[in-house]
């Protein structure tokens, strides 16, 4: 399974210079809580996952609903929804720390296939869910 990008999204990820850090992750998304700076895990995860971290968007509603939306929306939702859910006081620090434990451990076992696990398998010309 290939996971294809629009030009300009392809483009984002190649121009950037080096690998992302956990500050960039920070500013990219303020929802991250800081307090799990220090982490040695987000540090891991952020290795790990940042080419679809730099491209990962917050879907928005419709987009959200019914699996529909693109590879950079489930980025979101795959990678950085549980640090959100954190931010906001839903989920306790040690099960989110755990889940990203989790995460890095699957990456390890397969890293070049990993990122397409991150986003449904669609069948060929299938139509384009979302909004209408």
């Amino acid at each position: 399974m290939q996971i294809r990008h629009s030009r300009d999204l392809e483009g984002r990820a190649r121009a950037a210079p080096s690998p992302m850090t956990v500050d960039e992750l920070f500013a990219r998304f303020p929802e991250v809580p800081r307090d799990l700076r220090d982490e040695p895990v987000l540090a891991e995860f952020v290795r790990a996952f940042g080419a679809q971290l730099r491209v990962a968007q917050k879907p928005s509603p419709c987009v959200a609903q019914a699996g529909a939306g693109d590879a950079e929306h489930h980025f979101y939702t795959r990678l950085v929804n549980d640090l959100a859910v954190y931010g906001i006081g839903l989920a306790r620090r040690e099960r989110t720390l755990q889940r990203l434990e989790t995460l890095v451990a699957e990456y390890r076992a397969h890293p070049a296939t990993f990122a397409c696990t991150l986003v449904p398998k669609k069948a060929p010309d299938a139509p384009r869910t979302g909004c209408r």
